[in-house]
């Protein structure tokens, strides 16, 4: 990889994914460029909804990917320097396309902004979208799991389901609710008055029914990383973050549709280097 094309992955997940930033900085050195590729890819994605002004322009730039995907060789150059680092890291590390694709066909979900049917339908693009990740970054790393998946699909549903609740001042603010649709109608919730900014007692409810729900896979993946080897344990690295969202989260002064949950950096640093 040229120094412009690793400098431009570094940027994106740097800017806009601070803790798969640090995963990776922590990680060995043989494996951080092309983790870095990897989260890129994953950011550049999860950004689109918000690029675009008409889900059909979403549906373009995913388009793209997947056209750049199947050009992939290791030695073409895709035409943007985040493809490039992941051309060069499918190559080096024989990643899926199965799994690469997926991650982009989920994404389109993200672009109507209607929400999930389910708490099912939520757990598969989970799986899709942050499993894959997980289950790609720990291939990087070197695992010989044939079971991994597994355990990547536990740290999708801890992760994603704290991301997906952090993301709701954002989301609300771009018209768009990504919460399952069932949970809502079964605490009486329209989503007419989550997107006008009105937070209720059983909003609350719903947020605390899927941080249960987070601790819960928190728990299970945490078990299963424990059997991993060494080396790539520091792929689930993020788990460690997962506690200390949801106690910001459950802060009794946390306005989950305005206020954006963060956590210290130095503390963000500290997690996950221990957790590595």
């Amino acid at each position: 990889m040229t120094p412009e094309v690793i400098q431009t992955s570094f940027e994106t997940v740097r800017t806009h994914d601070p803790d798969r930033y640090l995963t990776a900085m922590v990680a060995p050195r043989r494996a951080r460029d092309n983790l870095m590729a990897l989260y890129a890819f994953n950011t550049e994605l999860a950004r689109i909804p918000r690029l675009v002004s008409e889900p059909a322009l979403g549906e373009f730039r995913l388009q793209w990917w997947r056209d750049a995907l199947e050009r992939m060789d290791g030695t073409s150059t895709m035409g943007a320097p985040v493809a490039d680092a992941l051309n060069k890291a499918v190559a080096a590390h024989d990643l899926p396309r199965p799994l690469l694709l997926g991650m982009i066909d989920a994404r389109s979900a993200d672009l109507d902004g209607g929400g999930f049917a389910d708490l099912q339908a939520l757990k598969a693009y989970l799986y899709k979208s942050e499993g894959a990740v997980f289950a790609l970054s720990s291939r990087i790393l070197g695992t010989t799991n044939s079971d991994i998946g597994r355990t990547a699909n536990a740290a999708a549903l801890a992760f994603g389901l704290v991301s997906l609740i952090c993301s709701l001042p954002h989301d609300v603010a771009a018209g768009r609710v990504m919460l399952p649709l069932s949970l809502l109608e079964n605490h009486n919730i329209q989503v007419e008055t989550l997107l006008a900014g009105n937070s209720t007692a059983n909003l609350k409810s719903v947020l605390s029914e899927l941080a249960g729900e987070a601790r819960s896979a928190r728990n299970e993946a945490i078990h299963k990383v424990a059997g991993l080897e060494h080396g790539v344990r520091c792929a689930f690295a993020p788990l460690a973050l997962v506690e200390p969202y949801l106690k910001v989260l459950e802060h009794a002064d946390h306005r989950p549709l305005q206020d954006i949950a963060d956590i210290n950096p130095l503390v963000r640093f500290w997690k996950l280097w221990r957790a590595r």
